[in-house]
């Protein structure tokens, strides 16, 4: 790369671009080294990216695990198998950082530390264990520079950018709450009707939050809640027994991917039994909604065309056998509609004559499927 070939760019230049993000860039730099230098690839790209996206998802799920913390009592022993995964971490980490900043190394330490923690039995892991890993991964993390000016002693769990807004919580809060609960009743075949309704009235209300935030940009999150309710209710007095059912989890649906999504908050439902997550929507969360709405899109078309295929067929099905070679270019034809002879009289030849045989009997099959719809069998 050189200013004379016209393939130099600045970090500056990158960044204003919106090619990169700063700690993308300083991700990819971490994982590359500072003495041999780095080449940008493709391959390097998508480390960096996973890399970045797999903290990410970390630092959520931790964060979930301390907000309900303070609701649950936490009596657990704690994991050997993991105590023994994050002291090897932080002595790999250690040993890296000695060998001439072997800051790649370090991020693969980092990486394969939460690989074991996304592995491992949940259930034997208390809080405290799991706020302790998050803590030494977040510090590490500080040090690399890659949570703005964040210290490697600062407390706060994870780095910026993955936090819920305090204001929208209560809200997000009661939606999340709600939708749980009328998922697992819609879902069951022993739910009544009645049992519905009464989970929706008794849900928090928009009213009851209104006094814990005066701040305007909670609005846009009050007002999702309203909507929800508003909707409830409706569903509650029109839907029958027989579709209230399916017309909640349809609703439920829309809050997850329409109504919180265009807030930038998704709601990832988990096993049966685990309350929702309440996350902020990520680049991989976006990615992957692409990528899905791509496949939905090529099925979409690819559906369209079939359809339009068989509309063809159909409409070509409309003509008799008897008539589609009624035309000046023969002369003469047998009972069926079958050409003979040409408009000079002359008999067709045998290879012509297999032509429009298979063109014949093709069309037969088309018009007698025509025929069958026509009369609705």
């Amino acid at each position: 790369m050189s200013k004379s070939l016209k393939n130099f760019t600045t970090i500056r230049e990158a960044l204003s671009r919106g090619d990169w993000t700063p700690r993308g860039l300083r991700i990819v730099f971490l994982l590359g080294g500072w003495r041999e230098g780095i080449e940008i690839t493709d391959e390097i790209v998508k480390e960096g990216s996973a890399w970045e996206d797999k903290v990410n998802n970390f630092f959520i799920k931790v964060n979930d695990i301390q907000d309900r913390a303070s609701s649950q009592k936490d009596i657990q022993e704690a994991d050997e198998a993991m105590e023994r995964a994050l002291q090897k971490a932080k002595d790999e980490v250690h040993e890296a950082l000695c060998d001439s900043f072997n800051t790649g190394s370090a991020m693969r330490t980092i990486s394969e530390l939460i690989s074991e923690y996304n592995s491992a039995d949940k259930s034997s892991i208390n809080t405290i264990q799991t706020l302790e890993l998050a803590r030494w991964v977040t510090s590490i993390i500080n040090t690399f520079g890659l949570n703005g000016s964040a210290g490697p002693d600062d407390s706060t769990i994870g780095w910026s950018g993955i936090q819920i807004p305090d204001f929208a919580k209560p809200y997000l809060t009661a939606i999340s709450r709600t939708r749980d609960d009328l998922r697992i009743k819609a879902r069951s075949a022993e739910t009544s009707k009645q049992q519905i309704t009464d989970t929706i009235y008794q849900s928090v209300r928009p009213s009851e939050l209104e006094q814990q935030s005066a701040n305007p940009e909670a609005v846009p999150y009050q007002k999702v809640l309203t909507t929800f309710h508003q909707d409830l209710s409706t569903l509650s007095a029109s839907s029958s027994q027989d579709t209230l059912a399916k017309d909640i989890l349809a609703l439920c649906d829309r809050i997850r991917d329409t109504d919180l999504w265009n807030l930038g908050i998704y709601l990832e439902d988990r096993a049966p039994g685990h309350p929702a997550l309440i996350r902020p929507v990520t680049r991989e969360l976006r990615s992957l909604r692409a990528e899905q709405t791509s496949k939905e899109e090529s099925k979409r078309l690819a559906k369209e065309a079939r359809e339009q295929e068989a509309r063809d067929k159909m409409d070509k099905g409309k003509v008799s056998p008897r008539e589609m070679f009624a035309t000046e270019e023969y002369g003469e034809w047998d009972e069926e509609g079958f050409p003979i002879k040409d408009r000079e009289g002359n008999e067709l030849v045998k290879s012509r004559v297999k032509k429009l045989r298979k063109e014949w009997e093709r069309q037969r099959k088309l018009h007698e499927v025509w025929l069958k719809e026509q009369r609705g069998e």
